[in-house]
């Protein structure tokens, strides 16, 4: 038993030993981005785009005996909180305090960052155009639903560019400040949460009030401050009151996959692995798509997404959106393009970026 407890505490001194060096590198990565903002402080808000492709390489370096997903979640925090070091910029997202876009827009730029709520994803490009902000994270695309049709009208009206897209899961769950279910006698949530979690709510029994509030962020914080209530809420969201999990994942189907493209004034460079996504509408005429396909398809461009869109106000109009592999300035997409405006009502690059 001696020897047990002795083994223990050795571990737990290397332990704390490793935590004191996690430390230093820490603080040596957060000047070395302090010293890169000062470097970039005269040119123009760029974001590094080489961030995925590191993010996955030092998930494949890992020995595993780190769970790859906490990995990630890991360093995607280091990255985000030196980017607010590095990159100290105004990011307008959509949705409310403590929403999706929020959650997404913090976890890509840092808490740290200036993070600006708009009504909707025209408000946020605005704040891009009118330089009020120099990035948009806006939501782009569902793995249920495909592109988000209200995100491609938009940005077909502006002359921003999609710089890069982000991959998240959109989950809420139920905590309180005990995390004991049992506790919950009081529910806070936003109309829009309440909304996505009906089924949930409606097989508590009995079931608890439900109190509407204007964000997820104040259901949080009457929570905390209530010993028997509980918000509806996402996870960095409520612990960041200290609230813990009574009931995990609790919207109506699970979780779901989304996408929220970052705009900004200036298209991205290449990396080497990119994706451009275009718009276009084709003229009326027998075989007017297939044509624009076949252009595609000689140069050897592989289309990774194509999908239609009814245009609005126009009965029986449609809109297609392509995401193809590459990025806008190389030379088969160049030449691409130039043949494919020839040959259609609407042709639009909305962005090159990173692969997700």
């Amino acid at each position: 038993m001696a020897e047990g407890k002795r083994e223990v505490d050795e571990l737990r001194q290397e332990m704390a030993k490793l935590d004191a060096q996690i430390l230093v590198a820490l603080d040596k990565r957060a000047r070395a981005a302090r010293h890169l903002g000062e470097l970039r402080r005269d040119q123009p808000p760029s974001l590094p785009l080489t961030d995925h492709a590191a993010l996955r390489a030092l998930q494949a370096r890992g020995t595993g005996d780190m769970p790859q997903d906490a990995l990630r979640d890991i360093f995607r925090e280091i990255f985000a909180s030196c980017l607010a070091l590095e990159l100290p910029v105004k990011v307008a997202y959509v949705g409310p305090e403590g929403g999706p876009g929020h959650t997404a827009a913090r976890a890509r730029f840092g808490r740290g960052a200036s993070l600006l709520s708009c009504g909707g994803t025209t408000s946020a490009l605005d704040e891009v155009t009118r330089r009020h902000a120099e990035f948009a994270l806006v939501p782009f695309e569902t793995a249920t639903e495909g592109p988000v049709q209200s995100t491609i009208l938009a940005l077909m009206a502006s002359d921003l560019r999609v710089v890069e897209v982000l991959d998240a899961t959109f989950e809420l769950h139920l905590m309180s400040r005990t995390g004991n279910f049992a506790d919950v006698d009081k529910i806070y949530a936003t109309p829009a949460d309440h909304a996505l979690c009906e089924r949930f709510l409606a097989s508590l029994t009995p079931r608890p009030p439900l109190l509407d509030v204007k964000t997820p962020l104040m259901a949080c914080q009457l929570a905390q401050e209530d010993h028997g209530a509980a918000a509806i809420t996402s996870e960095a969201f409520g612990a960041q009151v200290g609230l813990e999990m009574a009931r995990r994942n609790v919207l109506d189907g699970g979780g779901d996959r989304v996408r929220h493209a970052v705009v900004g004034l200036r298209p991205s460079g290449r990396t080497g692995d990119d994706v451009t996504s275009v718009v276009f509408s084709v003229q009326d005429a027998p075989g007017s798509l297939l044509d624009v396909l076949k252009v595609f398809g000689e140069r050897g461009i592989n289309l990774t997404n194509i999908l239609s869109h009814p245009v609005q106000g126009e009965a029986w109009s449609y809109v297609f959106y392509v995401a193809t592999a590459g990025h806008f300035t190389d030379r088969p997409l160049v030449m691409a393009f130039e043949e494919i405006k020839r040959s259609t009502r609407f042709f639009k690059v909305l962005g090159s970026y990173p692969a997700p």
